[in-house]
């Protein structure tokens, strides 16, 4: 019976390097001072222009941001508002790869689940996941990547772990590993064995819990 090991992307796999994941690396850089509590309740306010169902292409992403970028700018009255200022910030996301950081024990661990289980991922993201993947060196060791804005569902509608589960044996075993209990609580509904994963040791869950990789190739000791 093969192990079926389906992975989130954030906040299991990496983090955003400035703590959110909107405010890219030169984003000061670009927009100079600018007051962070009303970026971020800006940032707030326009999360349902951000499309996590329908953007096939990094420069569907790319346009989607380049909305975002500009309805917060304007709802902050930031003085310098142009399409030049907008375009550098959207590029900045979508493009830069050192807005997201992998955790150290990424690259290592997945190497060696790699060699005994089949890795996949399921994760509410968009294209430019595939190309921080790739350019990481792990897009390799997953069998499939089912991202959210390429298969039309994000995890909350369901259907994203039922396009999943099409692709394993019905006899195997299946887990999944999130930061959020929600997400857990449907992968349950399909027969997933639920793992929480609590990098910032803040969760309060009965499910089985891990705080890295290497705590998860343990417990999978225990599933034989």
């Amino acid at each position: 019976m093969k192990k079926n090991l389906f992975f989130d992307v954030g906040r299991t796999l990496l983090y955003p390097t400035s703590g959110n994941w909107f405010i890219t690396p030169n984003f000061y850089n670009i927009l100079g001072e600018v007051d962070l509590d009303m970026i971020e309740s800006a940032i707030n306010k326009n999360l349902y222009l951000l499309d996590e169902r329908n953007i096939i292409t990094e420069d569907e992403e790319y346009d989607m941001f380049y909305n975002f970028y500009y309805k917060i700018l304007k709802d902050i009255k930031y003085e310098n508002l142009s399409d030049k200022i907008v375009s550098l910030v959207a590029y900045d996301c979508v493009y830069n790869d050192k807005k997201l950081t992998f955790y150290k024990d990424v690259k290592k661990e997945l190497t060696e689940l790699s060699k005994t289980c089949n890795l996949y991922i399921i994760s509410n993201a968009w294209p430019s996941t595939n190309r921080i993947l790739k350019n990481y060196g792990i897009f390799d060791l997953f069998k499939k990547i089912y991202i959210s804005s390429e298969q039309g569902f994000i995890k909350e509608d369901k259907t994203l772990f039922e396009i999943a589960l099409k692709d394993v044996e019905i006899n195997d075993e299946n887990y999944f590993i999130d930061d959020r209990v929600e997400l857990l609580d449907i992968s349950i509904q399909y027969g997933f064995i639920p793992i929480i994963i609590d990098r910032d040791k803040n969760k309060e869950t009965s499910y089985v819990e891990i705080e890295n990789l290497k705590d998860l190739r343990n417990v999978l000791k225990y599933y034989k």
